[in-house]
């Protein structure tokens, strides 16, 4: 209501109804920004409770490591408060977006901006179905678009959801950039009022009228897909920026979009931090940028004005990417309208017709485009630079000329993708292994099939889940605490910013107030200490662990109880040592045939080690987490000397920066660009 007044009176160009309505929004906010609060001390980390979630997500199937899991995002309701949350439990979840799940569950700290906490399911959950016009668009749209990935794709354009994609269909929408077909954002509802207002002035519908069916069309599908906060966030911004463009022409459009976007970042101040509101605002602008020109301009204006921030957040951005979407886009613009009127088929005579046939036609070529990769696998320039280029790129398109916006778009982004001095950027694009720079610490990730495993988290949150998100890492199978040294957990809360799956700790509990704290960081988690030579399989990846057999109480009991691990993939092989010092270090000679191609050094190259490690280990490339002008001396020159003479190649983060090590055991570093001291 409040975006509505205000976005008339900047339409009307009335500053006491401006004056007027931002008072108005001064009050909500403080209601908001108070109900936020509310959320926010209900929810109390480790007490196990019966509560009742809505799901905003459809349950997203996870396994890795011996388990399966589910993971989803929901939100808890209690009168005028609402928190969000993110949910996870073992097993598998039969439930849908928008159905509701009651169960006892364990509050643990939230997973990513903006969500008060993260709950896990504990015993059998109860799913309510849910009811009402989404509800019921749901269960009708699956019987209409048919089994299959084409089905399923056709399902979830209309109605905005990636769930029953087979794994290798959704690996292939990934990898091609097309996931945001099946996300309902400012886009889908550009392309629908684009189409309402194209068909009406071929039709000769005068604008009051047009604009008139447009809100009823833009109505009905936010009712038909429900009232999520995306949805209704997408909706409002389209709908008011078309009405506004519709009465006073492109530029009251702009000025409405503007506003819009200042008012729900005032009551949601959380939304600066989501990227489809980003996406949203950024597609609304192109539609008014072509707002005359039909569906397939919108589509493509959509395209182009978001080219920018897929690049910023890390999106793969080349030509197998602009390519598919190029090729999608045309579809893209059909696909959501044939679904919708299968829909309304189904719902009035049982039977969706030519609409669902050509629907799940049009999708199974975009299963095709989306697994063609008969392309070369270039990237787009890295860094700023890279996302400054991006813009400097949509600028033109829209520049050039709104009247050829499909064919400047296609033909401008696909040329420059291609024909750009291409640079890697970071990390490599096959990465295995990535020694974070976190100062003196060590926080170490190794990805392969799939799965993603971090050994240890550093000393500071903000510099591990920097790491972390560099690294295009949103969830971890498995996180390894090798030891209770602040060096090594106290930077635990930035792993924590995504889903964790379950995690390995050492025996020994000492120091206590480390201890202490990770234990409450890590409630609601599933934690254990493993057992000597257990095994667990993370992707492709199978971690052994090695050490600790028993406490040593010579030297430091913490460093000598550190777990220890050797993680083998097909491609090769590593060890993680964590601060193990002699006594430990010889059990482990004697027990196990340590011969890798990558090692990390135990206690981050101190001068207390077995002279025997590193011709045992006999890697090819010594990674050590370290401190610059630390003051323990580390790493020690001969510790170095000892690798260097076994033959590694001996890189440190001091030296290096960020250190990363590819399937092909090359190795690239981020920041500073000092070779190896091997």
């Amino acid at each position: 209501m409040v975006v509505v007044a205000l976005a008339g009176a900047v339409v009307v160009r009335r500053w006491w109804m401006i004056a007027c309505a931002a008072a108005l929004c001064g009050g909500v906010l403080l209601g908001a920004l108070h109900a936020a609060q509310v959320d926010r001390t209900r929810l109390v980390d480790g007490q196990g409770y019966e509560v009742a979630v809505q799901l905003t997500s459809a349950p997203r199937p996870h396994e890795a490591a011996g388990r399966t899991w589910w993971s989803a995002d929901g939100r808890i309701a209690a009168g005028a408060d609402e928190a969000r949350v993110s949910l996870s439990g073992n097993g598998d979840l039969a439930a849908s977006m928008g159905d509701t799940l009651i169960a006892r569950m364990v509050a643990g700290p939230p997973f990513g901006r903006g969500r008060s906490a993260s709950l896990r399911v504990v015993g059998t959950a109860q799913v309510v179905p849910a009811h009402g016009p989404a509800a019921t668009a749901r269960v009708l749209m699956r019987q209409v678009a048919g089994n299959g990935d084409a089905g399923w794709l056709l399902s979830g354009m209309t109605l905005g959801s990636d769930q029953g994609l087979s794994p290798v269909a959704a690996d292939d929408m990934r990898a091609s950039g097309l996931t945001h077909l099946t996300a309902v954002s400012g886009a889908n509802c550009a392309i629908l009022l684009a189409l309402v207002h194209w068909l009406g002035g071929w039709l000769h519908v005068p604008r009051a009228p047009r604009a008139l069916a447009a809100g009823v069309v833009l109505g009905t599908f936010v009712v038909v897909v429900g009232s999520q906060p995306s949805v209704l966030r997408a909706s409002v911004m389209a709908g008011l920026t078309l009405a506004a463009g519709l009465v006073g022409g492109r530029r009251a459009a702009a000025h409405v979009l503007q506003v819009s976007a200042v008012l729900l970042l005032m009551l949601d101040p959380w939304l600066a931090y989501s990227v489809g509101f980003m996406l949203s605002i950024a597609a609304t602008a192109g539609l008014i940028a072509v707002i005359d020109r039909g569906a397939l301009a919108a589509t493509m204006a959509a395209q182009v004005a978001t080219f920018p921030i897929l690049l910023a957040i890390g999106g793969a951005v080349g030509p197998r990417t602009v390519i598919a979407n190029v090729l999608a886009a045309p579809l893209a613009a059909v696909v959501p309208v044939l679904g919708l009127v299968a829909l309304a088929g189904q719902w009035a005579v049982g039977s969706g017709g030519v609409a669902a046939v050509l629907g799940r036609a049009l999708c199974e070529l975009i299963l095709r485009v989306a697994a063609w990769d008969g392309v070369p696998e270039l990237t787009w320039l890295p860094g700023h630079a890279g996302v400054l280029l991006a813009c400097v790129v949509t600028i033109g398109v829209f520049a050039i000329g709104r009247r050829h916006v499909v064919v400047v778009a296609a033909g401008l982004v696909a040329l420059v993708s291609s024909t750009i001095a291409f640079a890697d950027g970071w990390p490599p694009r096959d990465w295995w292994i990535v020694a974070c720079d976190v100062g003196q610490g060590d926080a170490f990730v190794a990805r392969s099939g799939g799965g993603v495993v971090v050994v240890d988290a550093g000393t500071d949150p903000e510099t591990t889940d920097a790491c972390l998100d560099r690294l295009g890492v949103d969830r971890v199978d498995l996180l390894v605490l090798s030891h209770f040294h602040a060096d090594h957990v106290d930077g635990l809360g930035g792993v924590f910013t995504r889903p964790v799956a379950q995690v390995w700790v050492s025996p020994w509990r000492e120091p206590v107030e480390q201890y202490e704290q990770a234990q409450r960081l890590l409630s609601g988690v599933p934690v254990s200490v493993p057992a000597p030579t257990a095994v667990a399989l993370v992707g492709d990846m199978r971690l052994t662990v090695i050490w600790p057999e028993r406490v040593i109480h010579a030297g430091s009991v913490p460093n000598n109880a550190s777990v220890s691990l050797l993680l083998t993939t097909p491609h090769a092989s590593a060890a993680f040592l964590g601060d193990i010092e002699p006594e430990a270090q010889q059990a482990i000679l004697r027990a196990w045939p340590i011969d890798v191609d990558v090692a990390k050094v135990p206690h981050h190259g101190s001068a207390q080690f077995d002279p025997r490690l590193p011709a045992a280990a006999s890697a090819r490339i010594a990674l050590i987490g370290v401190g610059e002008d630390n003051t323990f001396g580390h790493p020690a020159p001969e510790a170095v000397s000892a690798w260097q003479q076994a033959g590694a190649a001996v890189y440190t983060t001091a030296a290096n920066g960020d250190i990363a090590v590819t399937r092909e055991l090359a190795v690239e570093v981020r920041g500073r660009r000092d070779p190896g001291l091997g």
